[in-house]
């Protein structure tokens, strides 16, 4: 199995338990809020990986992070978004699918 694929198993294994539900505070978005919750719970740390998917009825919205604790091991968060809006969710796709190689505005 490729790398994404298994961050894609642990996805649908995690989507399965409670996630974290992420607090937005004003003038942050919702990766500023995962990354904050992220770095306070383990004492700092960096982003692996990352992606977003939905439960099978569509109802509920999940970004799955794959997270570098400062001593190295990796942990797996599953934040459930779905409160978060429609338009944030798809401007978090479009960022996550168009990758560093975005044209300039």
């Amino acid at each position: 199995m490729t790398p994404w694929l298994l961050v894609l198993a642990a996805w649908s294994a995690l989507a399965q338990e409670p996630c974290v539900v992420p607090t937005i505070a004003e003038g942050m978005n919702l990766v500023q809020a995962e990354h904050e919750w992220l770095r306070k719970t383990y004492g700092g740390g960096s982003l692996v990986r990352q992606a977003l998917g939905a439960s099978s009825d569509g109802n509920r919205r999940f970004d799955l992070i794959v997270w570098r604790k400062p001593d190295g091991a990796l942990v797996e968060v599953c934040f459930d978004v779905s409160t978060v809006s429609e338009e944030t969710i798809r401007r978090v796709e479009e960022e996550e699918t168009s990758g560093p190689h975005r044209p300039a505005r």
